[in-house]
């Protein structure tokens, strides 16, 4: 369904808590004052009488930093960052009232299980701790994050039980996604994800709805001297529609990340909001209705796809306009080959043989090395990734790298080459350490990495050892979904769609494998060695076969087509 485009461009922000572990400067900040100082006004502002304390404010701003920053990078405006997080604070502390209000509940067990997750991915428990106070947690505090957290999850849930799609909307939404979404879907086998997306849909436009109910009502009061210019405030008001600086901040993001500057981004912005105004304020002129109490972007998307839907309607193309329609974009009717296939994916390690001949070749390297030689010789011989810049890994601390690397460089001489090749996951690597600084844990080093590679007696001994496995496969004795528990080597297994440009679904690109399976019979166990440390065994299941297509075939899914596409060029000016 065309409309889903705009629901992409004009999708307001919805607040999600992440827990993530960033050193933000900003809250080091606060926290450095506080040791200064003693006390300061712990509080960022009260909203409804409650204080949202600066370190939500400040780690809410530190979060939205690391999000922008990675496509905004230098163009990131500070103040539009400030003034998003203050509204982010306030949806968030109004969506825990709300889960108040529906009675969401989370049991402690649940919490402590999540908590335990977090320190347990850290894997060292002071680590942990220091990050907790980095970002200004205690435990309890920390804890009570998760629980806000699991809070807002189970507040959509809660939201989502109340919405029963009925068969009459069910059925009007897979017609809408029918060549789209379930092309190839018949409306049983598409039933239940309709179903489910109508559900979140509506869930999140009822979210939405009382949320600005909430915030319609909410006070906010007491605003922190710092905190007070990023303040939710109206920027447009006209005809009863409302646009806050929030709204025109968000709106912005997208112009700024291609390098416009703030003020011609927030003129054509503000331009923009007024026009849609204008088109909402005849929007029941046109006959279409609008949900005045979800937030203005909501509303402009409502508007926007009921004057989609009534172009459409209004369209009645001939067969002449069908039939060229066809014939400019017959390539998008055709069937291209395709096929379904069961894949275990097994992968073949480097055998003692391997390895020791890899060993072999880094100890006849390493009499070759000279410190002067030995950004030459990396580039010469080394398997990893530094290779081009003569094996440099420039300055690391201590335990950066893997425990055999770290040793050698901590305790072998400095300005020399460590005297035997070291033995690590990776490979063998010979180590030059350039430079080090023992007090502050600190070293400098280049390093030749030699990977052991699979010879051909290790894969043809693999191959050797498969026969029994495929055996039982072709029997049925094992199924391909099981496969890795027959076999320890399987690393991926399953059913996977293949199409004609080589691409594997959870796969990815491999022409040759793709060309193997198209090659196959159907339901014969087949092996492919792709010489790259992978074998594959699999089965072919289904195959289509490339077919022209013809207009009467088709014809209606090119009436859908052409609808959308004149719909989407007229709906241009109502953008």
């Amino acid at each position: 369904m065309a409309i889903r485009k705009f629901r992409k461009h004009m999708k307001p922000f919805i607040w999600f808590i992440t827990i993530a572990f960033v050193v933000s400067t900003a809250v080091v900040g606060i926290m450095s004052m506080k040791n200064m100082h003693g006390r300061i006004n712990n509080y960022a502002f009260k909203l409804n009488g409650d204080k949202i304390d600066r370190m939500e404010f400040e780690r809410t701003k530190s979060n939205l930093n690391q999000n922008f920053s990675r496509y905004l990078g230098p163009n990131l405006d500070r103040d539009m960052l400030q003034t998003i997080a203050f509204d982010e604070v306030v949806n968030k502390e109004l969506t825990l009232k709300l889960a108040d209000e529906l009675h969401v509940k989370v049991p402690s067990s649940e919490v402590n299980s999540q908590y335990n997750a977090f320190e347990k991915s850290i894997g060292n428990k002071e680590q942990f701790k220091k990050m907790l106070q980095v970002q200004g947690f205690t435990k309890k505090t920390f804890k009570d994050e998760i629980r806000d957290n699991i809070l807002i999850q189970k507040t959509f849930e809660k939201i989502a039980e109340g919405i029963k799609p009925t068969d009459a909307e069910i059925e009007k939404y897979y017609n809408e996604n029918k060549y789209t979404k379930y092309n190839g879907q018949t409306f049983e086998q598409a039933k239940e994800d309709a179903k489910n997306s109508i559900i979140k849909l509506k869930t999140t436009e009822e979210y939405f709805t009382l949320l600005e109910k909430k915030k319609e009502e909410a006070k906010i009061t007491d605003i922190a001297d710092e905190y007070k210019k990023f303040e939710p405030k109206v920027e447009i008001n006209k005809d009863g529609y409302k646009v806050t600086n929030v709204d025109v901040a968000k709106k912005m993001l997208p112009a700024i990340a291609k390098n416009e500057d703030k003020e011609t981004a927030e003129k054509q912005v503000k331009e923009y909001y007024e026009k849609q105004i204008g088109l909402l304020t005849k929007a029941k002129d046109d006959g279409i209705k609008i949900n005045h109490t979800l937030p203005i972007d909501y509303q402009i998307v409502e508007y926007q796809q009921g004057m989609y839907n009534k172009i459409r309607e209004s369209l009645k193309p001939t067969d002449t306009e069908l039939e060229k329609y066809f014939k400019d974009n017959t390539i998008k009717y055709d069937t291209y080959p395709s096929a379904k296939a069961d894949i275990a994916v097994l992968k073949v390690e480097p055998s003692q043989d391997d390895k020791n001949q890899a060993k072999d070749k880094a100890e006849k390297i390493l009499k070759e090395l000279t410190r002067e030689n030995f950004a030459e010789k990396a580039k010469e011989y080394s398997n990893g990734p530094s290779a081009p810049n003569g094996g440099q890994l420039g300055w690391f601390g201590k335990g950066d790298m893997v425990a055999p690397f770290d040793k050698a460089v901590f305790e072998g001489k400095v300005g020399e080459i460590y005297p035997q090749p070291v033995e690590t996951n990776f490979g063998y690597h010979l180590i030059y350490i350039e430079d080090r600084h023992d007090k502050e844990g600190k070293a400098k080093a280049s390093h030749i990495l030699i990977i052991p590679k699979v010879s051909e007696n290790t894969i043809k001994a693999k191959e050797a050892s498969l026969k029994e496995f495929e055996e039982k496969l072709a029997k049925g004795e094992i199924s391909f979904a099981d496969a890795s528990k027959n076999r320890t080597d399987v690393v991926q297994s399953g059913v996977y769609d293949i199409n004609s440009a080589g691409y594997i679904s959870g796969l990815g690109y491999d022409d040759k494998l793709a060309e193997a399976i198209f090659k196959a019979p159907l339901d014969k166990i087949e092996v492919y060695n792709s010489n790259g440390g992978n074998i594959y065994i699999f089965k072919k299941l289904e195959e289509v076969k490339f077919k022209k297509a013809t207009f009467n075939e088709v014809k209606d899914r090119v009436i859908e087509d052409y609808k959308n596409s004149v719909a989407q060029e007229k709906m241009s000016k109502y953008m």
